[in-house]
């Protein structure tokens, strides 16, 4: 079987390019190269819920004001990509300022295909439209992670898909009414936990609260041809095509530090980091 053949056949036993690969850093004896993969950025959530209900959201509302958290999710967010819901677009009001806001939503329609760029904000009407947005304008920016901020559904798309490695969890002590829910449970052979931070109410804050951070054990790892972020379909929409020609340096240099080479061994093919 043909080097591109062999690389082909394990790809498609992994994953998609918009799907997981848990793949090894390292192998014990290097052969030859069968082909370039990218290294995509990183997905977190951020995500408030009140405890021990799971609410996170009554009436397209938060149920509660914590000054405290609305800081800290700004500091975490801001400069990077953040996807969301329309009704969660809805409930901020505005794109959120010093950060690409995607707004993932069933009823984009456009002659452009699925992904709309309108001002400061972008509209993709799949997840995979808006995991190429994010991958696109995160790697523009030199940016190594990006955000889901909600709502129930667009957290649920996202789990659904096994694609996330960090969480950003605010547990808000609160006996509250909702009809969003973020009922994900943390399997400590799954998750380990970084961060732990109890925080009091105040006059700033309606309840105490406590903040966590997650982190999956065994990452997942978005993999692309390096060919492909540029002939993807999307790619072809008109203003996405000249983001990529304003960007190619930017893109360029992301692929040099996030390039993985897929090597042909005696027995199987693997993965490694090209810079190690």
């Amino acid at each position: 079987m043909e080097r591109i053949e062999l690389a082909e056949t394990w790809l498609s036993t992994k994953a998609s390019p918009f799907e997981l690969a848990i793949v090894p850093r390292s192998i014990g004896q290097r052969a030859n190269i069968v082909a370039k993969y990218v290294e995509m950025p990183s997905i977190s959530f951020i995500v408030a819920r009140s405890y021990p209900g799971c609410v996170i959201g009554c009436d397209n509302k938060l149920p509660w004001h914590l000054r405290s958290d609305l800081r800290r999710f700004r500091e975490i967010t801001t400069g990077h990509v953040v996807i969301m819901g329309s009704k969660t677009f809805a409930s901020i009001g505005r794109p959120l300022p010093n950060r690409a806001n995607v707004v993932l939503s069933n009823e984009v329609r456009s002659n452009d295909g699925p992904i709309v760029a309108d001002g400061p904000l972008f509209w993709a009407s799949n997840r995979e439209a808006a995991l190429y947005l994010a991958d696109l304008v995160s790697i523009a920016n030199e940016k190594i992670d990006f955000f889901v901020i909600g709502g129930e559904r667009i957290y649920s798309l996202f789990l659904d898909a096994d694609l996330i490695n960090k969480v950003y969890l605010t547990e808000v002590f609160a006996d509250v009414a909702g009809d969003a829910y973020f009922r994900y449970k943390f399997a400590r052979d799954k998750w380990r936990l970084l961060h732990e931070e109890d925080l009091s109410a105040s006059e700033h804050d309606d309840y105490g609260s406590r903040f966590l951070i997650y982190e999956r054990k065994e990452r997942r790892n978005r993999l692309r041809w390096l060919s492909e972020f540029y002939t993807d379909k999307l790619s072809k929409t008109e203003w996405v095509s000249q983001y990529l020609k304003e960007h190619r340096r930017e893109i360029n240099s992301y692929e040099q530090a996030h390039q993985l080479e897929l090597f042909e061994s005696q027995d199987s093919l693997s993965l490694q980091s090209k810079i190690s």
